[in-house]
């Protein structure tokens, strides 16, 4: 009964001391913060606003003023475009925004008079056979093509003659260089529409991905059509031709807000299930490089919950609804986003290259963005609320950015790196830079420093291909010292085991006290021989605390070592622990598991006592410095797929050390195996219960604290 009491009042003093430790450090490692290094959420001046503000009708000479403007398309020569929904026509202006004409009533090809009804975008083709304007005539359910120097009508494509095109309401089209045509219903779950030059029905490409979950999943298996209806996401919003090749298609996709946690973990993971913008080829693959810091989907610093200005309005969160895609010069595309009204801008391996624009009324901004057109190397964004549009001309920095771009693309690698520094002299935060300046040492043999770029841009994948280069040059130049090195650090340790032998064996047959250096070489016989070793630990005198403090304190030091002197390959940001929170990491866990144990124990009929299961439990650490330190010194020489293998050891030496653990705990209990799983069991459960308690009162007194302080602070006061 003494011996039960005794332990009830440890496992309370326990709780009461843990109290101060979990108020301080809940959670055993450290939390950071991650900065975005290197994405350029506002760039120094990329575009600016052209002209003294927005085009609206009177500036573009227009009879009426624009009405629900939908899309806005530019030509190979300038021309642009304007899809006037609300007044049923399309507004076509020259370079410089002078009224050209308008395309609204039309003789059709039986000869009878016709107009077009709520258009939704233009697409234009500047030449070859395929060569005109496509209007999607979306209240007439056709796509109806014009000259593009007369704007006279040429021909009409009605809906394809297909069971399987079940909406036919086109919102956006564009035709490839071999006369495909891609179309995008408004309301279809089949994805986008390809057919003909003559409108004969190819297939359907790049349906979004559906998530059904729950009981939806265990009906989809019954009645998949009963599902799919109220399971199916936005189709596209826009379509767009790539430029550079003409045939690839961008497409843009708004996910219902259901969708909007799968969009969001999208930026990180960069899979194209939940990408709001996709490049497909003929096949329907989504074939689009994200190899930027986020993939390209707009927003990345993303507020789910909403927030409240200093004006009291209601800052836009959540993802970016992409409305708008445009593919420019030299693999360029940009995107917008209409609920922030802002253009993002990437390269073709999906780098962000520029953020410009702002939701407001002042000059450059626009209320709500809807549509965006390349004009050469002008960008035109269509504002839905003002009835205007806004022309962006490029800085000086947008066109260093452009410059070296197209000689990357060009190959001209030595061009474009002197272009790429005058870039970092302009913006030293600048990703995409940091890695072609990388790539362009590379080239010339200068691994090192490419290595220097590769870590400034956080990109591990070039680094490790740099690295192995500077791996082998060193190999190659040192390698038989290298050799030398194993064969002597081999040779050491058989050394060291050997002697540690030897003092092992003489310790069996010693009377009296162990020394402090016997209790040391103890350990290496007790991980190869758990049950004799242990059996001896408890019976034999042959451990002490003060050798189980070692085994402590060495884990915690080659946990510390791991933190700080892990590789970059391994550790990017190079984040690194403080020795106190190692401590903390290691010891918390540690004594709750030796505490709750030793109570539990009580119930069980342990035979061990806290002393005997202290020093079991530390010898069952033995092998995890030792390993944690040799998989730590390899994270600085392996990369790549090698990476596994640092992995590898450490889940080696945790096995390993659980499996003592448990032995030990059998033996210092004198308990069968099923009776020890048991026991470990009850003492996880433990831990979690302790835990939770010191969770509970610190909570507790944290507002008992406040409740005094407040009254404190309003006597104070009255």
């Amino acid at each position: 009964m003494k011996k039960n009491l005794i332990r009830v009042f440890v496992f309370v003093c326990a709780l009461v001391m843990l109290l101060p430790v979990v108020a301080n450090a809940a959670i055993p490692y450290s939390t950071y913060t991650y900065s975005i290094d290197g994405l350029v959420l506002d760039s120094p001046d990329a575009y600016v606003p052209s002209g003294s503000g927005a085009y609206n009708f009177t500036a573009m000479g227009l009879d009426k003023d624009l009405n629900s403007p939908s899309d806005i398309e530019a030509d190979g020569k300038g021309n642009v475009f304007i899809t006037d929904k609300g007044n049923n026509r399309i507004v076509c202006l020259n370079e410089f925004y002078e009224l050209k004409g308008y395309i609204s009533t039309f003789v059709n090809s039986d000869g009878v008079d016709d107009s077009l009804k709520t258009p939704a975008s233009t697409f234009v083709v500047d030449e070859g056979d395929f060569r005109g304007i496509y209007v999607c005539d979306k209240g007439n359910k056709r796509i109806v093509i014009f000259d593009q120097d007369t704007l006279e009508y040429k021909r009409t494509i009605e809906q394809p003659r297909s069971e399987l095109v079940d909406s036919y309401d086109p919102i956006s089209c564009v035709v490839d260089k071999y006369g495909r045509i891609y179309v995008a219903p408004e309301m279809t779950k089949n994805g986008i529409l390809v057919m003909t030059y003559e409108g004969e029905f190819i297939n359907f490409i790049g349906a979004p991905k559906v998530a059904v979950k729950g009981l939806d999943a265990i009906i989809a298996l019954i009645a998949p059509a009963a599902v799919s209806q109220g399971t199916t996401p936005t189709t596209y919003t826009n379509l767009e031709l790539d430029s550079t090749t003409g045939e690839f298609v961008y497409g843009t996709i708004i996910f219902s807000q259901e969708y909007e946690k799968n969009q969001l973990e999208g930026l990180t993971t960069k899979t194209s299930d939940y990408s709001p913008v996709r490049l497909l080829n003929a096949n329907g693959t989504d074939i689009m490089k994200r190899n930027g810091f986020f993939a390209p989907a707009g927003e990345v610093a993303v507020e789910l919950n909403a927030k409240v200005t200093a004006a009291n309005e209601t800052a836009p969160t959540g993802v970016s609804n992409i409305r708008d895609i445009s593919s420019g010069p030299d693999g360029v595309w940009s995107i917008i986003d209409n609920k922030r009204s802002k253009i993002y801008t990437y390269d073709s391996d999906g780098n962000l290259l520029y953020i410009f624009g702002d939701k407001g009324s002042q000059f450059g901004n626009i209320i709500k963005a809807c549509a965006i057109t390349y004009q050469g190397s002008n960008i035109i964004v269509l504002d839905e609320t003002n009835r205007s549009f806004t022309v962006y001309r490029r800085t000086e920095y947008a066109e260093l950015l452009s410059g070296a771009i197209k000689l990357q693309n060009e190959r001209r690698y030595d061009d474009a790196a002197q272009e790429w520094n005058k870039v970092l002299a302009r913006n030293n935060n600048f990703d995409t830079a940091y890695v072609a300046m990388g790539k362009a040492l590379y080239r010339e043999g200068k691994f090192e420093q490419a290595i220097e770029y590769f870590q400034n841009a956080f990109d591990i994948e070039n680094y490790a291909t740099a690295f192995k280069e500077v791996r082998s040059n060193f190999m190659e130049k040192w390698f038989l010292l290298f050799v030398a090195g194993i064969i002597v650090i081999i040779v050491a340790l058989g050394k060291l085991f050997g002697a540690m032998g030897k003092v092992n064996k003489k310790a069996t047959v010693k009377a009296g006290p162990r020394t402090y250096l016997e209790e040391i070489c103890y350990g290496m016989h007790l991980i190869f021989h758990p049950f004799d070793g242990y059996w001896d630990l408890k019976h034999e005198k042959r451990g002490s605390m003060r050798a189980s403090f070692t085994f402590l304190g060495l884990t915690i030091l080659a946990f510390y070592y791991q933190s700080i002197g892990q590789g970059y390959y391994y550790n990017p940001q190079q984040i690194s622990g403080t020795i106190f929170s190692q401590i903390l990491s290691v010891a918390i866990p540690f004594f709750l598991f030796i505490i709750s144990n030793w109570c539990f124990t009580t119930l069980f009929d342990g035979e061990g006592s806290l002393k005997d299961i202290f020093i079991a439990a530390s010898y069952g650490l033995y092998p995890l410095p030792l390993f944690i330190v040799v998989s730590t010194i390899l994270t600085n020489v392996l990369v790549g797929t090698e990476s596994q293998i640092p992995t590898l050891i450490i889940t080696i030496a945790a096995i390993w050390m659980a499996f003592l653990v448990i032995i030990g705990m059998q033996v210092t209990h004198d308990y069968s195996m099923g009776k020890n799983i048991l026991t470990i069991i009850a003492t996880i459960v433990g831990m979690v219960f302790i835990m939770f308690i010191a969770l509970l009162f610190t909570s507790l007194i944290s507002k008992m604290v406040s409740l005094v302080t407040t009254i404190t602070s309003e006597l104070s006061y009255r």
